[in-house]
């Protein structure tokens, strides 16, 4: 099989769309009648997402007749992995899987690793299988993994802010595990202070098994596996919580072990990912005077759930799994609480009307321009081509 090269970060190499590319860096946003669209600066697709793919798309065109399997999701997009299941690709794991899994591989087939990676025992079952196997593993989670292995040999169990059950996170752990190292993975700030209580003999041992029971590797010993931490980040988590975890636990280590020896117990290396970095950012650089902001992305995505939380300040915002959320001023959105799907009635207030806008790093282009027509339509407005390049700066 032969792949092109996707090497250029400022590329859209899939899911391309004119509009938004017109839309793309107006700060003053566009005004459609009553509406004002205000997109944040940087927002949607990451290059490791678009790559992924990309290669997906290579895969199918390259192999007519041949069958293609997706260890699982290729991102967190319902819209991406729905279209690669109408082209009969299969998946072995989530929420899209075949019935049998890994046991329908035959060595003559092709199986594609998700942008997040694999877990080590995946990987070496697809090996005895003896398939193609395309690996459209992001550079920037392969980061992290490089670190894992540093730490792991100057003998530091691996402190993970993340979550458990995500592929990037399991795959990490897995990593760890197969070579016979020690993990911990905390999901936030709350976590963390349990932890450092713990580490500070505040809680007990009982206390301390019961919260992590299964966020730690095989025989865990915390008296043990605690005395050196080296901490890295999923990629996808909320930047600026990642940093105060890692602040806190340095602290911790300080008041535990005294200066003499903290500097060697504890290490820290920030691996988030800079798309997720910069989409952050953006929503939190947009300006308070929006009525309404709605950010875009699989409701199992984690880069799109803390873009919410980066704009929780906002009045009214809301996250949109799909175009299909918006029924008129019926809003169908993700409550971050519960995690369950919730419907919002009149959403969209009378009146002149301000809505932000900002899209998951797994979002494709075109499913967020679906949702500003279906903001426009919910207003009563038409968003023409024509009404967009005339308000839309020239370079």
């Amino acid at each position: 099989m032969t792949t092109a090269s996707y090497d250029s970060p400022t590329e859209r190499y899939s899911y391309k769309s004119a509009m938004i590319d017109s839309l793309r860096g107006s700060p003053e946003g566009v005004q459609v009648g009553r509406v004002n669209l205000r997109l944040a600066e940087k927002f949607g697709f990451c290059w490791g997402v678009d790559r992924a793919v990309a290669m997906v798309w290579d895969a199918i065109r390259e192999n007519p007749g041949r069958t293609i399997w997706l260890l699982n999701q290729i991102i967190h997009n319902p819209k991406v992995n729905e279209d690669f299941l109408r082209e009969r690709v299969r998946f072995v794991f989530g929420p899209y899987a075949s019935e049998g899994g890994f046991d329908g591989i035959r060595q003559e087939d092709l199986v594609v690793i998700p942008a997040f990676s694999a877990e080590v025992e995946h990987m070496n079952r697809l090996q005895e299988i003896g398939c193609e196997i395309v690996d459209t593993t992001c550079p920037w989670v392969e980061k992290p993994h490089r670190r894992v292995l540093r730490y792991l040999e100057d003998g530091y169990t691996v402190l993970i802010h993340g979550l458990r059950n995500h592929d990037e996170t399991r795959a990490t752990c897995s990593l760890v595990e197969s070579k016979q190292g020690h993990f911990l993975v905390v999901n936030d700030m709350e976590e963390t202070e349990f932890l450092c209580g713990f580490l500070l003999k505040q809680e007990p041992l009982s206390a301390f098994q019961e919260k992590f029971a299964s966020r730690t590797s095989t025989g865990f010993d915390p008296e043990q596996h605690l005395v050196q931490l080296g901490i890295i980040n999923q990629t996808t988590m909320l930047a600026s919580e990642s940093r105060a975890i890692a602040v806190k636990v340095a602290k911790t280590m300080l008041e535990r072990d005294g200066a003499g020896k903290s500097s060697s117990n504890f290490r820290d290396f920030d691996t988030i990912c800079p798309a997720t970095q910069d989409n952050q950012d953006a929503v939190m650089s947009l300006p308070d005077d929006m009525d309404v902001f709605l950010v875009l992305g699989g409701y199992d995505s984690s880069n799109t759930r803390n873009l919410l939380r980066a704009a929780k300040s906002r009045h009214g915002s809301y996250h949109l799994q799909s175009p299909r959320a918006i029924e008129g001023n019926t809003l169908h959105h993700r409550d971050p609480q519960s995690g369950q799907e919730v419907v919002a009635a009149n959403w969209l207030p009378e009146g002149p009307v301000t809505v932000g806008l900002s899209a998951g790093a797994s979002t494709p282009d075109t499913e967020l321009e679906a949702v500003i027509r279906k903001v426009c339509e919910s207003a009563g407005e038409e968003l023409s081509a024509q009404a967009v390049a005339a308000d839309t700066p020239q370079s």
